[in-house]
């Protein structure tokens, strides 16, 4: 016992001189778990024990790189866990970037942070496990945006936030060149798995209940939870889902996935029948060859469109589209909520074209042929009949908001409901922020620091502070009743009636939320009329029951 106390101190001091100054520990206290794998320390502040970069997977490098994730080797001195571990590498080589990264990168990412009001006491508290944004190919679990801190503090849960492998590496579809690479597309949700099998075997040090796991996120980080609920590999590790401004009702086929493998082979002079030597490519030299590709193909596509690298249909880590072609039955007892904000795409429309809020409805058509080619025009007079005191770039917003972010959602709570099983509630976020001259409107993401209680943090100050403050009681409220019991509620919005195919009922956040039936029904089914003629995911989708591709 004094020499696991000695290795605790040792820790404590050398940790502190990198990442913890001396004097914030002294202020807000040390504090000790023990995993399955070793014992690691964290600190105490903000009414929470806080474990930051927790290892809970070995290195993906070398042998590692493009295979199932494995456990680490367990350690018998505590380990340091004060910060945020290393995001999966990400960035283009020599590019210029105006986004910075708050942690370092590299392929020994396998970590999750922890925050929890009690250690050790039985309390049995849900967990929420948080999967990061970024789509499938950037991002990381750090930041105080997506702080579990006040989460856990305000309402007694326990929320864990971990770290995976992303784009190239985490979604390379090898196996057809080499066995050894065996699910090498869903590595990095695997990764996931191998973090949700470490909450089953943890979490009651951290006061967490192992029986009521809840997986939550939004953008990729809904795209996750999404691929999560098709996943036999996931299979009994959580028990309910949320799925925010990103659902993924479908992934990569397997021609298109080894299409993608194969032109990286070609670009880093790698024969296919040697795949394996992708394991031994530097990974710089690995880094841009991936970019030039990703550029050739046009970048991640539009938000919710997959065209990247991402987990491919296999029969076996992936049995199915996730919901596409009806929902998998593995996910027919899992409660669901799933929504999206009103006006998804707007950030991301000014940061393409500052002028855009400038167009005309001639305008707004014409940017939307790459998208809708034909029936744009019919589409653009379709939503200006239904919203006539909607300006062209508010018509513009939804439009793009609706294909295919709340189109796929709608997608996906139709299938789920269908099964009769557990309960699906379905949400629009309508609130809007005054910045950006109103232009913004219900932006993606905006939604974040409702959820997770973090308002003043988020990347975009929306300002309306006491309205966010409001917005967080009802969003917050409502994902921790729901992690808590199975059903959203409470005094701050309200009754939440669950979703049905036939009606559609709908919680319109807001400051004076409101329930609705099929709020964006006709929009949506206007859609739905020409979805034939549309990209739902690069490579096209495959019947169940022909060789014909169906959308």
């Amino acid at each position: 016992m004094e020499m696991e106390r000695r290795h605790f101190l040792a820790a404590l001091s050398a940790s502190a001189v990198v990442t913890c100054p001396a004097a914030l520990l002294a202020a807000t206290g040390p504090s000790m778990a023990r995993t399955r794998h070793g014992p690691v320390v964290g600190r105490f502040i903000g009414g929470v024990h806080a474990f930051k970069g927790v290892r809970y997977g070995a290195s993906t490098a070398d042998g590692g790189r493009f295979r199932p994730s494995r456990p680490p080797r367990p350690w018998t001195k505590p380990a340091p866990a004060f910060g945020d571990g290393p995001a999966s590498p990400q960035s283009e080589p020599g590019a210029k970037s105006t986004r910075r990264q708050p942690v370092p990168e590299s392929e020994d990412c396998l970590t999750l942070d922890v925050w929890t009001p009690a250690l050790r006491d039985g309390g049995k508290r849900p967990v929420m496990v948080w999967l990061h944004g970024g789509g499938l190919w950037r991002s990381s679990a750090a930041g105080a945006f997506q702080s579990g801190q006040r989460l856990a503090a305000n309402n007694d849960v326990v929320m864990v936030s971990p770290n995976h492998r992303l784009g190239l590496l985490g979604f390379a579809y090898l196996q057809e060149f080499d066995p050894a690479f065996a699910g090498s597309a869903s590595a990095g949700m695997l990764d996931l798995v191998l973090a949700l099998q470490w909450v089953r075997d943890n979490i009651e040090e951290f006061g967490g209940d192992p029986a009521n796991v809840t997986i939550f996120g939004q953008s990729g980080g809904g795209q996750k939870v999404s691929l999560l609920m098709a996943m036999p590999a996931a299979q009994g590790l959580f028990h309910k889902a949320i799925i925010q401004s990103g659902p993924a009702p479908v992934a990569l086929e397997a021609p298109y996935g080894r299409e993608l493998a194969s032109r990286l082979l070609h670009l880093l002079d790698v024969p296919e029948k040697r795949a394996r030597d992708l394991q031994h490519v530097p990974l710089r030299r690995l880094m841009t060859a991936y970019y030039r590709l990703f550029h050739e193909i046009g970048g991640f596509g539009v938000l919710g469109i997959i065209q990247d690298f991402a987990p491919v249909v296999d029969g076996i880590t992936l049995p199915q589209h996730p919901f596409w072609n009806g929902a998998s039955p593995l996910s027919r007892d899992i409660p669901l909520i799933i929504g999206t904000t009103r006006t998804e795409m707007t950030e991301y429309t000014l940061q393409l074209d500052p002028d855009a809020p400038k167009r005309d409805f001639a305008g707004v058509s014409d940017h939307l042929r790459p998208l809708f080619g034909a029936d744009a025009q019919g589409i653009v007079d379709h939503y200006r009949a239904a919203h006539p005191g909607a300006g062209p770039w508010e018509v513009d917003q939804l439009i793009r908001s609706d294909w295919p972010t709340r189109f796929f959602s709608r997608r996906i709570a139709d299938a789920q409901a269908r099964l009769k099983g557990a309960p699906v509630w379905m949400y629009r976020m309508d609130w809007s922020t005054r910045a950006d001259n109103g232009l913004l409107m219900s932006p993606h993401a905006i939604d974040i620091p409702f959820v997770l209680d973090t308002v003043g943090t988020e990347l975009t100050r929306p300002g309306q502070e006491e309205e966010q403050r409001q917005m967080v009681r009802q969003m917050s409220g409502a994902w921790v009743s729901f992690a808590r019991d199975g059903r959203p509620h409470g005094d701050a919005f309200p009754h939440w009636v669950p979703y049905e195919p036939e009606r559609r009922a709908t919680l319109l956040f807001d400051t004076r939320s409101r329930m609705a039936d099929d709020p964006d029904g006709g929009d949506l089914d206007r859609i739905a009329a020409g979805l034939p003629h549309y990209r739902a995911v690069a490579g096209g989708v495959t019947s169940p029951t022909s060789r014909g591709l169906v959308q």
